[in-house]
């Protein structure tokens, strides 16, 4: 009996070796599909807002920016009520440029733009676009920011159709072999295109 309890000394230990290694790795993958999931999500979220603000810049450039002199107190009030989408100076938030025309070269670098300020937020282009490259980096974007590809972004008949393709790679991405080609589309409605501009 004393021989038999002698030789369990090591059986705790063991086990742990065993256990402890799996435990970690269900803790690393679950923080990994954690962080992969929160990635796809914030492109989302900066996506949906991108679009919305876009959707409103035909009407601020055709309609409010032609006549503010003809309207009385107008100014006043539809900056106060639409202040962050209409008077904003800002590149990365408004655009005064018809970038929703036929054909415009502007299209695809103001949705970018506006994609950025909505991801993270305002200041210079260098400090936006370096800090864009670190998020995109953390949450698993190959490439940070020149992994962003919006070339399939369109106007047809007043509507934007935005399609943002990136490959993302899982958090712990072992040999490479964990990468996803992402896509995300969204098509809203622009507010007011004239005739002849879309």
């Amino acid at each position: 009996m004393f021989r038999f309890k002698k030789n369990e000394h090591g059986v705790v230990s063991l086990e742990a070796c065993i256990v402890l290694p799996i435990f970690i790795f269900v803790l690393m993958f679950f923080y990994g599909l954690m962080v992969f999931f929160s990635g796809h999500q914030l492109l989302s979220h900066s996506l949906i807002q991108s679009a919305e603000s876009l959707s409103l810049d035909p009407y601020a450039t055709e309609r409010l920016n032609i006549s503010w002199d003809e309207m009385e107190g107008g100014k006043d009030l539809v900056q106060a009520m639409y202040a962050d989408a209409f008077s904003s100076q800002d590149p990365y938030f408004s655009s005064n440029e018809k970038w929703y025309a036929e054909n415009s070269d502007l299209l695809i670098p103001t949705v970018r733009k506006r994609f950025l300020g909505y991801l993270v937020g305002s200041g210079t282009s260098s400090e936006v676009e370096k800090a864009a490259d670190e998020k995109l980096k953390t949450i698993g974007v190959q490439n940070g920011l020149s992994g962003l590809d919006f070339s399939e972004t369109k106007v047809e008949d007043g509507v934007l159709t935005i399609t943002i393709k990136y490959r993302q790679e899982f958090v712990f991405n072992f040999q490479g072999l964990a990468a996803f080609d992402r896509q995300q589309t969204i098509t809203i409605t622009l507010w007011d295109v004239a005739e002849g501009t879309n």
